[in-house]
């Protein structure tokens, strides 16, 4: 089994082959997949290699500063699939990215870089590091492995801080580590624009997404001698507020913050969905809660889908879920 730096390495050596890259991070982006897209997609430029950087649906607005984000193509796939090599950013299988079938046949070589707990070794080379606190860490020390070749600019070391940051929620979470610090504090010494990141990402809120956490908060209701705090949205909701199912962004974390509550979820009534974000406070592991209903995640956030059951079905079977979870606690 390779240690760190041999799998690191390797994904070097796998890049200074290839020519011509795809690149993406899973749907529905966050800081860290984006973070690392647009890091890595600055990177292979500067290396003089053609890249086509892909996310989809869309790109949230509170990550429309990241520097030069006009390089993402939005839910648009090339027209050719000529791609020698394809890098997928925190996809913990190979369907994360999106509908990408038809490039990942035609390439020569598949990088997969990822930090989640439970994720498939599915590339023709791997690093996936269950110990990071985000990918952002492991692009970060794949930098260091260049051996002085390359270092973050001020622009990629501004990505990659907004995913260490975003997925440590803020350095609060468990997998805010030694390393992860070490990592940040490095890239803030590499220029990352800390303030922007901070002011954009957590003290700018749209009005329609206040409204919406005001209705999101009245309807939290405890469950499960009060450990448990379940919140549904339905459709009716974002559309009393024209709000979309995206702009939810940090509700789902508000219930741990009242003692005593173990888990909190998070119910969205989507057009062709139901969507489910968890939240743990310290004792359970809610990725296994989500991988029940065919999900995954983190240890402390996690989520899934489920289609062809009402809002109210999918509330019960959680809630059943979570009892079992939450007795084995005591």
């Amino acid at each position: 089994m390779q240690n760190r730096t041999e799998s690191l390495q390797a994904v070097w050596q796998a890049i200074y082959r290839g020519k011509k890259f795809f690149i993406a991070g899973h749907l529905n982006p966050d800081g860290d997949s984006l973070g690392c897209t647009l890091a890595m997609t600055s990177l292979l430029e500067r290396m003089g290699k053609k890249v086509y950087a892909y996310c989809a649906p869309a790109i949230g607005a509170d990550l429309q500063f990241l520097p030069n984000i006009s390089k993402i193509h939005v839910d648009t796939l090339p027209a050719k699939t000529d791609f020698d090599t394809v890098l997928l950013l925190e996809c913990s299988d190979r369907k994360r990215g999106g509908d990408l079938e038809a490039i990942l046949q035609n390439a020569k070589t598949l990088i997969n870089i990822d930090h989640h707990l439970v994720s498939d070794a599915y590339g023709d080379v791997n690093h996936i590091d269950s110990k990071a606190s985000s990918t952002a860490e492991i692009i970060f020390q794949l930098f260091e492995e260049s051996g002085g070749e390359f270092l973050p600019t001020v622009d990629e070391a501004t990505c990659l801080y907004t995913g260490v940051v975003t997925d440590t929620g803020r350095f609060v979470h468990s997998n805010t580590t030694a390393e992860a610090l070490r990592v940040a504090s490095a890239l803030v010494a590499l220029g990352a624009n800390v303030a922007q990141i901070n002011q954009v990402i957590y003290f700018t809120k749209p009005y329609i997404e206040l409204k919406l956490q005001g209705r999101a908060l009245e309807k939290m209701q405890l469950q499960l001698d009060n450990k448990y705090s379940e919140i549904i949205l339905t459709r009716r909701d974002f559309e009393t507020f024209g709000a979309t199912p995206a702009q939810t962004q940090g509700i789902v974390s508000q219930p741990t913050m009242i003692p005593g509550v173990e888990v909190s979820a998070l119910i969205k009534e989507e057009p062709d969905k139901i969507s489910v974000n968890l939240r743990s406070r310290s004792a359970v592991d809610v990725s296994k809660i989500a991988q029940t209903f065919g999900g995954g995640g983190h240890a402390r956030a996690a989520g899934f889908k489920v289609t062809g059951k009402t809002v109210e079905q999918v509330a019960a079977d959680l809630a059943d879920v979570v009892a079992d979870v939450l007795k084995k606690l005591t």
